[in-house]
């Protein structure tokens, strides 16, 4: 008896999932915090939608924590989210923003909502504050670029034998090549990707 489906946004939520590169292969976050550091604390991880990008940031958030850092989460996902919209809404993109202080970081997941004016205004306060900054874009940035994600069905094969009970399911209830119609399917999102296997594993196990 399987318990509950392996599928669900709780077991693959931004945090829960292992970061892996395209490859499949398990991204090394220390490695990748000394390079942040070497930066100056500023970069950006950069990629199309739904290839892993807020879950490396998280990842890199709580190392950062980890090493006794201060870090404030902004997830922007509209341009209403915003600081410049926020300073009406009282938001709390704004105020994480506004309340860090020397060491700190900031990690924007989103950076492209702000427009160039808001990434502008905003990369110049972290700097005034002696702030980092790490964010996630689709597009170039003026950050130096830590990683740019992709996705490969190896990457997506890769997530899905970490998720729970995969010794139970995998190659039964979920074959490799459901793994590659998913992708497929979803153009490449793995985030898209792991819904659609989502649906088809509740169809097989009802």
């Amino acid at each position: 008896m399987i318990a509950g489906n392996p599928f669900a946004t709780r077991h693959t939520r931004p945090g829960r999932i292992v970061p892996f590169d395209d490859q499949g292969r398990r991204r090394d976050t220390d490695a990748l915090l000394r390079r942040v550091a070497t930066l100056g604390g500023r970069a950006a991880i950069r990629g199309p939608h739904g290839s892993g990008k807020s879950t490396l940031l998280e990842h890199l958030a709580r190392g950062l924590e980890a090493r006794g850092s201060t870090v404030a989460r902004v997830r922007l996902r509209s341009w209403r989210d915003a600081p410049l919209s926020a300073l009406r809404d009282n938001a709390s993109a704004l105020r994480a923003i506004l309340r860090c202080a020397s060491g700190d970081t900031v990690c924007v997941d989103g950076w492209e909502q702000l427009g160039r004016p808001g990434a502008a205004i905003v990369t110049l306060l972290m700097r005034l504050k002696r702030c980092g900054l790490v964010v996630t874009t689709h597009h170039d940035t003026c950050l130096p670029l830590l990683v740019a994600c992709d996705t490969t069905p190896a990457l997506l094969a890769s997530i899905v034998r970490t998720l729970p009970d995969n010794d139970r399911w995998a190659g039964n209830v979920i074959v490799p090549a459901d793994i590659d119609a998913a992708y497929s399917k979803c153009g490449g999102n793995v985030r898209e990707a792991l819904y659609e296997l989502y649906d088809r594993f509740e169809e097989r196990t009802r």
